[in-house]
């Protein structure tokens, strides 16, 4: 997979990721030059290019990385109640750019892993990568064949489900102390009936404007926020 752009690229090298980086050979940007520098040091060879070889939106710099690899449920459900955190649930994300940018408030956020269907949602690829600025690199992510029977056997464990609806109840009157995990539901249809049915709680973001709803990457952001926020208290 080639992922460009210099946050991307940076992040890829820092999680280890990065079999070969590729340069513009007439760049100058200093970050693009400290990121050269860091791969030379680390053994990752550089090739120098064109541009014209180079994606559009690279800033100058791309890099040839590892496939994802993804892990199992099992493990992020172990990993949530031993750091006592938080799973991220994303019901059929469809949009690329949606799930970047989800991936990227989890990984800021501290999630302790992103669940994701194998079926109906958006998968990493590098857009993904790239809208999320290289985090998904240092997140751990599962892919499952039903979202909602994995919800069931996380209650098992002790684990407080919250979804995020537009009929669910005031953030702030919903339980949300760890181990947690939050469900966040796609573009078009929210969360699905049968996932919706192994929520513990139902929570809604108030609004004052006459906007109705949040984009879902803004919404999930907003929930993460407040749940570590909690956590300062």
């Amino acid at each position: 997979m080639k992922v460009g752009g210099i946050n991307s690229v940076a992040e890829a090298l820092k999680a280890g990721k990065v079999n070969k980086v590729f340069v513009d050979r007439e760049c100058r940007n200093p970050r693009v030059l400290e990121i050269v520098a860091k791969a030379k040091k680390m053994g990752v060879p550089v090739v120098y290019v064109p541009r014209s070889a180079l994606p559009k939106d690279s800033k100058g710099i791309c890099a040839d990385i590892a496939p994802i690899k993804y892990v199992e449920v099992d493990y992020l459900i172990d990993k949530c109640l031993r750091q006592g955190s938080f799973l991220l649930f994303l019901d059929s994300v469809e949009d690329p750019n949606n799930l970047g940018a989800v991936l990227r408030s989890a990984e800021f956020f501290g999630c302790a892993g992103v669940v994701i269907p194998k079926r109906r949602s958006a998968q990493i690829t590098d857009t993904v990568v790239r809208v999320s600025a290289g985090a998904v690199l240092h997140l751990d992510v599962a892919r499952v064949e039903n979202l909602a029977n994995v919800l069931k056997k996380l209650k098992k464990y002790g684990i407080t489900v919250v979804g995020a609806d537009l009929d669910g109840d005031p953030i702030d009157n919903v339980d949300m102390s760890p181990p947690l995990a939050m469900v966040v539901g796609g573009e078009d249809r929210g969360i699905s009936r049968p996932v919706k049915k192994q929520c513990d709680f139902i929570a809604k973001i108030p609004g004052k404007g006459k906007v109705g709803s949040l984009n879902l990457s803004v919404a999930a952001g907003i929930m993460m926020f407040e749940f570590n926020r909690r956590l300062r208290e």
